[in-house]
């Protein structure tokens, strides 16, 4: 009896795991080489495209940037989201500059502005031309992108090229993490906005199997509130990346991110 009981109270952790995991898979169906995006929003009030990549709204487009293309897969021992990655940098060509946003729109409505949401992918950096914190990732309160929460920086340390440095954001304050972590490393990162706390926290290379650990940088919303609804991931590339960032799954718990 006591066998039984444990099975089915794993069973019903699972369940409720996977009941936790508002979105993954991110790239399925999406070959190496070929680009992410299906489609591009060429206002602020244009439909909402689900179920895929989409280019986000923006007033000052650069001119001859395009859509980032998908990389081969990342890995990481102890997390189990697969499929392909996207290359970081792939969105402009020789002697294009600027950045471009790309999309993943999950709703148009609030069903996301309550608890905690935590955003889970995996970051191989080569190579980063500025020591200035610059995003990467987020979650957006617009489903076209923009209103970034939980923003993910990296920047390359002034002193150590070989070197790159993480933070996150929670809409104005841009908190860095003290250590400095080695590029051409594939790291599990873990973005946490968290509406009770009103703070965006980050979490590198947890271990997913445990409770939640104590977070390397934690943003405050400063003078601001944490309230607008989160309607899309985020995914901003430059010209000044290279690498592959992918993996990406979002969910309601910390538990949800070992599923």
């Amino acid at each position: 009896m006591k066998k039984i009981l444990l099975a089915v109270a794993a069973v019903c952790a699972t369940f409720v795991a996977e009941a936790q995991i508002i979105k993954n898979n991110l790239l399925a169906g999406i070959e190496i080489g070929n680009a992410i995006e299906a489609n591009a929003y060429g206002d602020k009030t244009d439909a909402i495209y689900t179920e895929g990549w989409s280019g986000g709204y923006t007033s000052k487009p650069v001119e001859g940037s395009k859509s980032p293309v998908a990389a081969a897969p990342l890995t990481y021992a102890g997390y189990n989201e697969g499929g392909n990655s996207i290359q970081l940098g792939s969105a402009f060509g020789e002697g294009i500059r600027g950045r471009r946003a790309s999309v993943y729109s999950l709703t148009s409505g609030k069903e996301y502005r309550k608890g905690a949401l935590y955003l889970s992918f995996l970051i191989q950096i080569e190579k980063v031309a500025t020591p200035n914190p610059s995003e990467v990732a987020a979650l957006s309160s617009g489903y076209v992108g923009g209103g970034n929460r939980g923003t993910f920086y990296i920047a390359r340390d002034e002193m150590d090229r070989s070197k790159v440095r993480f933070g996150v954001s929670l809409i104005k304050e841009v908190a860095m993490a003290p250590e400095l972590y080695d590029m051409k490393q594939t790291y599990l990162i873990v973005i946490k906005v968290d509406y009770n706390t009103q703070q965006a926290s980050l979490f590198i290379n947890p271990n997913l199997a445990g409770e939640e650990p104590e977070a390397v940088a934690v943003a405050n919303v400063g003078d601001s509130e944490l309230k607008h609804a989160i309607r899309a991931i985020s995914f901003r590339d430059r010209n000044s990346y290279r690498g592959r960032i992918g993996n990406f799954r979002l969910a309601q718990s910390w538990e949800a991110l070992a599923e």
